[in-house]
């Protein structure tokens, strides 16, 4: 499998600049034979987006983007971040959230689980820890996401275990290449 790990520079509100650079990384990727591109945290929005999170036509318009990105996107799988609702009826009505685009739709979702608190990264005031990553198969591998803080959680977080496979410690048990 071969992936490509796309380390642009999102300008935080700016969705035309953003959604271009998902477009046309995600299609050199493809081109150059890769089954998966990969972005950053809230590349979709730019990091950190902060107080424009409070702005309903802001939360629309990233959401009608993640839409037509996987309207565009069918030649490759794409991961990116973006800004998704809570489910949930209680908590924060953010999450701080990945996408998984596949054959023209969005074929999974999934949350970052430990937010920051410290320094400019005071997400615990905008987002709601997701319930659950994102695991899935490509290739015929299985596959799990974190969100940066995300990969310091190891096995159970809390004493609660967030999803049934522990995709970091799953990696160390296999050859990896």
């Amino acid at each position: 499998m071969k992936i490509a790990l796309c380390q642009v520079n999102p300008i935080v509100g700016d969705f035309d600049h953003n959604t271009s650079l998902i477009l046309e990384w995600s299609k050199r990727a493809a081109n150059q034979g890769c089954s998966l591109a990969v972005f950053p945290e809230l590349s979709l929005v730019g990091y950190p987006p902060k107080d424009l999170l409070e702005r309903p036509s802001f939360i629309r318009e990233n959401l009608r983007r993640v839409d037509m990105l996987a309207e565009q996107i069918k030649s490759i799988s794409v991961l990116f971040g973006y800004v998704d609702k809570n489910p949930s009826s209680t908590g924060k009505p953010l999450l701080n959230s990945v996408a998984l685009i596949r054959n023209g739709k969005i074929a999974g979702k999934g949350g970052k689980r430990l937010l920051p608190t410290y320094d400019v990264f005071d997400e615990t005031r905008y987002f709601e820890p997701a319930a659950e990553g994102l695991v899935f198969e490509l290739d015929g591998q299985r596959l799990g996401v974190t969100i940066c803080e995300d990969i310091w959680i190891v096995g159970d977080f809390e004493g609660v275990p967030r999803y049934n496979a522990d995709p970091v410690a799953d990696l160390m048990t296999k050859k990896v290449e």
